[in-house]
């Protein structure tokens, strides 16, 4: 018998469980076991929202579920009767349908040697013992497996540090802005502060807006800096034989710097110059010592985001109407405290370059940082109890789990395992791209084919 424990059904463990149902090796006797808290149509939250104006930030000819075909998405969605563009921007809600419908066909199309069972519940805690794995359940059921992967997602942004952290507890303050019905309680007139903002803010800004939202909004953030909008640009010539041999962070980005400036002379969209090392991001990636990914990490990460990861042109043309209106605001600085008033939360700040404190006062403050990569401070039971055994560590500068980059997980010990396994967000620190579907469906097929190694 060989039974294959995935947990968490977000787009990683999703892609996963489609690529071991396909695969066309499966030995005989194989259980395949799909164990998340949430519903059958649950794929975290990203594809979660039924949202109509929710996007997705890749083109649609990007977003299909298997590397050899990635048009595939798009002739699904075209075959559905929805006209659509190969650079058009589509509902993730129709992603999420697309992913679960080949899901479902996998199921209904399995083999005699194969089994596969979705398990609504939450795991709490692991053990590796007498070379099985035991997965706890927050009910009290044991399931035994002889391989396990964390597809663990994202997790809520980290509380701001501020100076009176009591006021946290406050109900004006949100956390998770992606915990469900989480907004309800906001009437239209509701003034909301943003902390944050990069895709995060822009969703909660788009759902606002679409509810017709009257109040003033503020987002701010160390830089201010918006995501860039996706647009059509000609291609830029790979530069990575320039890079490939330097290890050091500001090296590399001279090399950037010189190209961005050349795009520019020659009338090139910047996208295009980072867009052209994708295919090499990985690589530089994992030739970088850990100092230099601190490095990177302090003082390039925001620069690099900002261009890489872009939004749909509808997505930024509501952004920049808000603005233009004055209805959204965008402050450049840093949130120092909250205080919480009988109507309001208080919230004092300090603007970028300035040394006076600034106050406004919100009806509600939303957490837009963006997920928590760093797995000494995740508050969550089942990593708790995982980092607390040395069944796994934090990955290169604290980001994610430590793993190889098949995604065997490196344990306190500094041993690889061969029966416990990462795949997705967790895997940041050592891949750095690797929350994007494009890079997801690559480990997925790659940790199908090592997961069914005798």
């Amino acid at each position: 018998m060989n039974n294959i424990a995935i947990i968490g059904a977000g787009l990683s463990g999703r892609l996963l469980a489609l690529n071991l149902l396909k695969h066309p090796s499966v030995p005989k006797n194989t259980d395949l076991i799909l164990i998340d808290k949430g519903n059958e149509k649950y794929m975290g939250p990203a594809y979660s929202a039924d949202e109509k104006h929710l996007l997705l930030n890749v083109p649609a000819d990007r977003m299909g579920a298997y590397s050899d075909d990635p048009e595939h998405f798009l002739k699904w969605v075209r075959n559905k009767g929805i006209k659509a563009d190969k650079f058009d921007f589509l509902p993730r809600s129709l992603y999420r349908e697309y992913i679960m419908e080949l899901l479902h066909k996998a199921i209904r199309d399995i083999r005699n040697n194969l089994t596969f069972k979705q398990v609504s519940a939450e795991v709490i805690d692991i053990e590796n013992s007498d070379n099985r794995i035991k997965i706890y359940l927050q009910a009290g059921d044991i399931i035994h497996a002889d391989k396990a992967v964390l597809a663990l997602g994202n997790f809520p942004p980290a509380d701001p540090k501020i100076n009176n952290p009591e006021a946290l507890k406050s109900k004006r303050y949100i956390r998770n802005p992606w915990t469900p019905g989480i907004l309800s309680s906001l009437s239209e007139h509701d003034s909301v502060f943003l902390i944050g903002t990069g895709q995060t803010m822009v969703d909660i800004v788009l759902i606002l807006q679409k509810r017709n939202h009257k109040g003033n909004i503020i987002g701010i953030s160390r830089h201010g800096y918006l995501p860039l909008v996706h647009k059509g640009f000609d291609a830029y010539d790979s530069y990575y034989e320039e890079l490939k041999e330097k290890t050091n962070v500001y090296d590399i980005f001279k090399v950037i710097r010189k190209h961005l400036e050349r795009a520019g002379r020659m009338g090139t969209d910047i996208r295009g110059v980072i867009d052209s090392l994708r295919p090499a991001t990985q690589t530089i990636w994992k030739g970088l010592p850990e100092q230099e990914k601190y490095r990177f990490n302090r003082h390039l990460y925001r620069y690099w985001e900002i261009i890489r990861s872009r939004i749909p042109p509808e997505s930024d043309e509501v952004i920049k109407k808000l603005i233009s209106s004055g209805q959204l605001r965008i402050i450049p600085g840093r949130v120092v405290d909250l205080k919480e008033n009988l109507n309001s939360l208080e919230i004092y700040f300090l603007v970028r370059g300035e040394t006076d404190l600034h106050n406004e006062a919100a009806d509600f403050i939303i957490n837009c940082c963006g997920p928590e990569s760093d797995y000494n401070r995740i508050d969550d039971l089942l990593v708790k109890n995982l980092m607390k055994k040395g069944m796994i560590r934090p990955g290169p500068v604290n980001f994610g789990i430590d793993a190889l980059a098949d995604g065997s997980v490196i344990g306190k010990d500094g041993a690889a395992s061969d029966k416990f396994f990462t795949i997705g967000p967790p895997m940041r620190g050592v891949l750095f791209e690797t929350i994007a579907a494009p890079e997801i469906r690559v480990q997925a097929e790659q940790l199908a084919g090592k997961l069914l190694e005798s």
